[in-house]
């Protein structure tokens, strides 16, 4: 059984190596509280990174192609651009901030911290919401603010590189279970479906998928319907926290038999997006390890 782990945005400051660092590191903290005695090295693990074909197409706004004259406002974000990718490098080696339940009490400082940040997730998650209802101006944002969001729209090249990157760690006639977040859930949808049923998909899961929300769902055909390659199950996982995820899949939209399994969870407060909250879930490592070992703590009735 191969395990495929598909990134989504702002991933770029990292490069190939790091990625991989970092996402293993995030899975281990997660593996270690629930079973410890699992080594990662016994597992076919792919961590394919498509950022840097990102900085490809990048790169290519530093100069006009029609008058050939440079573009002045790339090169003042450079220095932002090397600070963010030096940050990065720098998580990799920090430690994984624990979930919730696995951190100590808070103190009264922790406490208002956090208060402060669920006002914040509230707030943004109220505005997505609303943005949800007006998909021209849905999709302007995200032109501005997700340029790969945007690229992969509306640039076939560049959603042909990425696909062509993920593909190669697929492997025929081999039992997969694809795990993608954000941004690499509708990659990993639009990829599952170019698949055919000799790449057998034994489980597909979602970590803080936009697909539900209607400026994602202009860009699909419709009516969503599983890929064929998925042979076995799609297991859902969004924040109560997370403003990105703000719907889980169900009918209509997603009509789907068997139906996916939406799961609720809580992620981290300061970071609900983010991959360190939903990687680490003790709900997402036992649905990704119980197709894997015959132990009754990784069923899917197990208590959390």
């Amino acid at each position: 059984m191969k395990i495929i782990f598909i990134h989504g945005i702002k991933q770029q400051n990292f490069d190939a190596l790091s990625f991989q660092e970092y996402w293993l590191n995030v899975f281990n903290t997660g593996m270690n509280k629930i079973e410890p005695e699992v080594n990662v090295d016994q597992l076919d693990l792919a961590f394919p990174f498509y950022g840097d074909i990102l900085d490809v197409f990048n790169h290519r706004k530093a100069i006009n192609l029609e008058t050939l004259r440079p573009n002045w406002s790339f090169f003042a974000r450079l220095p932002r651009i090397r600070q963010q990718r030096s940050d990065a490098l720098k998580q990799v080696f920090e430690d994984i901030p624990l979930l919730p339940h696995y951190d100590d009490p808070y103190s009264l400082k922790n406490r208002f911290f956090v208060l402060s940040q669920l006002a914040k997730d509230r707030m943004l998650k109220e505005m997505v919401m609303l943005l949800n209802h007006f998909l021209d101006l849905h999709e302007s944002l995200i032109q501005r603010f997700l340029c790969e969001v945007y690229l992969y729209w509306y640039n076939p090249e560049f959603k042909q590189q990425v696909h062509e990157r993920i593909l190669t760690c697929f492997e025929a006639n081999q039992r997969h279970i694809v795990i993608a977040h954000s941004l690499g859930t509708v990659i990993a949808y639009n990829l599952l479906h170019e698949l055919s049923a000799h790449y057998e998909i034994k489980r597909f899961i979602t970590l803080a998928s936009p697909l539900p929300f209607n400026v994602i769902q202009k860009h699909l055909t419709h009516p969503v319907h599983r890929p064929k390659a998925l042979s076995g199950d799609w297991h859902n996982f969004y924040s109560q926290d997370d403003y990105l995820t703000t719907f889980p899949m169900l009918p209509p939209m997603f009509d789907l038999h068997p139906q996916i399994d939406n799961k609720l969870i809580t992620t981290c407060v300061d970071k609900p997006h983010e991959i360190t909250g939903y990687l680490q879930h003790p709900l997402v490592i036992r649905r990704i390890l119980e197709l894997l070992y015959d132990m009754p703590q990784f069923q899917a009735h197990a208590a959390p």
